[in-house]
């Protein structure tokens, strides 16, 4: 009977479910097109990853992290905040050169 009354007690003062929970990551298909407005390059790869401490700092629950071959051959690995597509961080030689103009 314990058990039960331990659970009940869990369930009654767990805090309320709020729209944050409710959390929908950007589709990757937006992602993308995010990062095509931006960059020249063709799309390599693309996943969904835990933040670092520092994304996770500036209020990022998940990060989109996508791989971009440029047209002078150089990859960059482009961090997304996968609620709203914010740039969190652009690594890899060549960014400026892959910049549309």
């Amino acid at each position: 009977m314990r058990p039960i009354l331990i659970a009940l007690f869990l369930l009654l003062t767990a805090p309320p479910l709020h729209a944050e929970e409710d959390f929908r990551p950007l589709p990757l298909h937006e992602a993308a097109r995010l990062v095509a407005e931006r960059y020249q390059g063709r799309l390599l790869a693309a996943r969904l990853t835990p933040p670092t401490r520092h994304e996770r700092d500036l209020g990022v629950e998940l990060v989109t992290e996508l791989r971009l071959l440029t047209p002078a051959r150089n990859l960059l690995a482009i961090r997304l905040d996968a609620r709203n597509g914010r740039f969190l961080d652009v690594a890899g030689v060549g960014q400026t050169e892959a910049l549309k103009r």
